[in-house]
């Protein structure tokens, strides 16, 4: 009974995996349909594993399932960017205005995300990266210490996973985007909370005009593909 089922699972993960990496690689479009039954043809797979891995992707935010439109690859619009960014930086910053320098135990947490985030941007791994850039943001908010807001939150994020991944691969510079995460991880560590707030707001600024510029570019092909 146990073997089966632990099975069924590692099957549905790596058809999970597959579309994940056909959806981040562009293959798979924002607002494209699945259709499970064909899909889980094409894959060898049966459709109950094709459900399981749609399920563990809308999860993860990168597909979005409705009754009547059955799962679709998700498209943020720039409402949904807005709205994002605006329950962000109510959860963010005052967490981390409420931080305190002696839980070492998530200090070192956030350390090992950076690390990781580090490691991922040189190696241009934008999976990994964003990831690891999401881990770093939902460290912060156990600061609350309130687990219903940490699962809000991730449910929050999952929403912007794909367009962060959108933004990371397209950027000029992307080591750029690594000493910021290190002067706030510095600034927590040193009980400097106020800096690292501000810090924070700004860096959420920037990267809600960075993804707002990537989505309002997808929503402009996907209206010029309509209009042809």
């Amino acid at each position: 009974m146990e073997r089966s089922q632990i099975d069924r699972v590692s099957v549905a993960d790596q058809v999970a995996s597959i579309l994940r990496q056909r959806i981040l690689d562009g293959e798979l479009r924002p607002g494209t349909p699945l259709q499970e039954v064909p899909l889980a043809a094409s894959l060898g797979v049966s459709r109950n594993t094709m459900r399981e891995a749609t399920r563990i992707l809308s999860l993860e935010g990168l597909l979005k399932r409705s009754i009547h439109r059955g799962v679709a690859v998700s498209q943020l619009s720039l409402k949904d960017v807005q709205e994002i960014y605006h329950l962000r930086r109510m959860l963010e910053i005052p967490a981390v205005l409420a931080a305190q320098s002696s839980r070492s135990d998530i200090l070192q947490e956030i350390r090992s995300a950076l690390d990781g985030y580090e490691r991922s941007v040189r190696a241009r791994d934008w999976l990994q990266a964003v990831s690891f850039d999401l881990q770093f943001h939902s460290l912060l908010i156990r600061f609350h210490q309130n687990k219903r807001l940490e699962s809000f939150y991730q449910k929050l994020i999952g929403e912007v996973r794909m367009g962060m991944v959108l933004v990371d691969r397209t950027h000029d510079d992307p080591e750029r985007l690594i000493p910021v995460h290190h002067k706030m991880y510095q600034l927590l560590t040193a009980g400097k909370f106020k800096q690292c707030a501000a810090l924070l707001g700004q860096h959420l600024d920037d990267s809600e005009a960075r993804l707002s510029r990537v989505m309002a570019g997808q929503i402009a092909k996907s209206s010029a593909k309509q209009t042809t």
